[in-house]
């Protein structure tokens, strides 16, 4: 059962990080296509008012698609829409993660609405700078790198806890998703961002975006396998 919330909280995080895009694209005027929880082929949805918000099979994520055909008219778009698109989830997540730590406040630690918000905000804060500055730990332990089997299991054992627990859980979880997209890899938000503004100051840069995007999936891909690998050591240890 626990592992059923655990999954639940992960996906409302995923579909909260993709409704940030959905509403930043609405706010930059930018065409959207697709909405999807989930990657692969599409199991259930619907179109409403030309965008097709799909449930996909592989929950392990989520996209936005924009109503965009090609290159050209994605750059046509001025450069400061286009970051506010990309950053979108980024912020959602980070408002929803200081919203949890709100909450928290109130509830565990008898608060006022309002210093409860100002406690959330230096809180998220330190939560953002302390995965930060253990991001270098993924290259130099990666032994303690954890994909999503790792996550749904500590996370079970984390919200048996109870109320305060699903909540410090899914603020730090909110937190993470957010850093790890803003890291500058093309793949990610942040990635995407930065070669959108390179590519006002510097063209030639910014038309090598697909260059770093693939170099950038082989270090995403290669970095899932090695978690997946170490979950599974844990596990039949």
């Amino acid at each position: 059962m626990l592992y059923g919330y655990t999954l639940g909280i992960i996906g409302l995080l995923i579909l909260i990080h993709e409704l940030g895009h959905l509403t930043a694209a609405r706010l930059a005027k930018i065409p959207v296509q697709t909405f999807s929880v989930g990657f692969g082929p599409r199991l259930a949805g619907f179109t409403r008012k030309g965008v097709d918000y799909r449930l996909s099979l592989i929950l392990l994520g989520g996209y936005l698609k924009p109503g965009i055909k090609t290159e050209a008219e994605w750059s046509a778009i001025p450069p400061a829409r286009r970051v506010a698109f990309t950053l979108g989830g980024i912020i959602a997540n980070g408002v929803a993660a200081v919203l949890l730590l709100t909450v928290y406040g109130v509830s565990s630690r008898d608060m006022g609405f309002f210093s409860a918000q100002l406690w959330a905000g230096k809180q998220a804060a330190v939560i953002l700078l302390t995965i930060f500055t253990s991001l270098p730990l993924l290259f130099t332990n990666s032994g303690d790198l954890a994909g999503i089997i790792g996550i749904v299991a500590q996370g079970s054992a984390i919200i048996g806890g109870g109320q305060a627990a699903v909540l410090l859980f899914a603020a730090i979880l909110s937190l993470n998703l957010a850093a790890i997209n803003l890291l500058p890899l093309p793949p990610l938000d942040g990635g995407r961002a930065l070669f959108d503004m390179l590519g006002k100051v510097a063209p030639p840069l910014g038309k090598a975006s697909a260059g770093f995007s693939i170099a950038g999936w082989i270090v995403l891909v290669g970095l899932t396998i090695l978690a997946t690998k170490n979950d599974l050591a844990r596990f039949l240890a």
